[in-house]
């Protein structure tokens, strides 16, 4: 069973290094890496060159979701598997992944991952749930059952077969950012009744945010990505409340904890802050 691994990279100097060497440390030899460049203005591209990776360079910035339909396009594997150029893979991460798909239980899966210490913003910033369930786990963050199915993912650490890929037609090309295109595909997973499978042996790490205006850039580009969002579901109120209790999750994970105002207060300008990308991208003809 060939598995590709499918990265997308923008100026991503400071950590594609360090995510590829991960990656050609791991034992399993059964995979093949294909970086998507999203037209970087650093020197990205001569990092991927010094690994044997496919290189695909795009003729203009598209986001990260146009960036991994081209890696598929591109792909020679039965399994799909996508993480980050900021990420960097547990060495255990392809053995546990292809554990599930060759005993064929589970359509695509979630790993877990682990975002590193940082400093008292930074871990706040954590607290908050993102990426992929940040420092509280994925599983307080989005549902999953007693049997490990759950329905959601995360393009920083999952996998799919690529005839389950094909089936749904892969991402949304619509979204600019990251954010809100794998929350889309995971809904077009579960119309189309294929299983989403978390499994925490399936581990990456993550680098924190830790400064305040990224968060600031971050919270409205997610806001514009749910109006995106909101526009190609119907059951919007499912998500509504998903959010009130994954919150709920949080303040009982940290009621006790000396960062509780800052989350609190983080959580609150979080809020503010998306609804004013969601607003801006409601009233912007570029993202009708």
């Amino acid at each position: 069973m060939l598995f590709s691994i499918i990265i997308p990279a923008y100026n991503a100097n400071l950590t594609i290094k360090t995510l590829l060497q991960s990656i050609y440390m791991m034992q399993n030899k059964n995979f093949e890496v294909i970086v998507v460049d999203d037209c970087s203005t650093d020197n990205t591209i001569d990092i991927v060159k010094q690994f044997p990776c496919k290189l695909i360079c795009m003729t203009k910035n598209s986001g990260p979701a146009c960036c991994r339909n081209a890696g598929v396009q591109n792909a020679s594997g039965e399994i799909l598997v996508f993480t980050d150029s900021d990420c960097k893979v547990d060495v255990n991460w392809l053995y546990n992944i292809s554990k599930y798909f060759e005993k064929n239980k589970t359509d695509s899966l979630m790993g877990k991952v682990i975002l590193s210490a940082s400093n008292y913003l930074g871990d706040s910033i954590s607290a908050l749930g993102f990426p992929a369930g940040g420092a509280i786990g994925f599983d307080k963050i989005w549902k999953v059952d007693k049997y490990g199915y759950t329905n959601s993912l995360s393009t920083a650490n999952c996998a799919v077969k690529k005839e389950v890929f094909d089936t749904v037609g892969g991402f949304d090309e619509t979204f600019p950012f990251p954010g809100g295109e794998d929350s889309l595909f995971a809904h077009k997973l579960q119309m189309h009744n294929f299983k989403i499978r978390y499994i925490p042996s399936v581990i990456i790490y993550h680098e924190s945010r830790n400064k305040f205006y990224g968060f600031i850039k971050w919270q409205f580009k997610r806001g514009i990505s749910s109006y995106i969002f909101s526009k190609k579901i119907e059951n919007k109120s499912d998500f509504l409340l998903l959010r009130l209790w994954s919150t709920k999750n949080i303040i009982q994970r940290y009621i006790k904890n000396i960062k509780l105002p800052l989350i609190l207060s983080l959580i609150v300008i979080s809020f503010f802050t998306q609804t004013t990308g969601f607003f801006y991208a409601k009233n912007n003809i570029k993202f009708k």
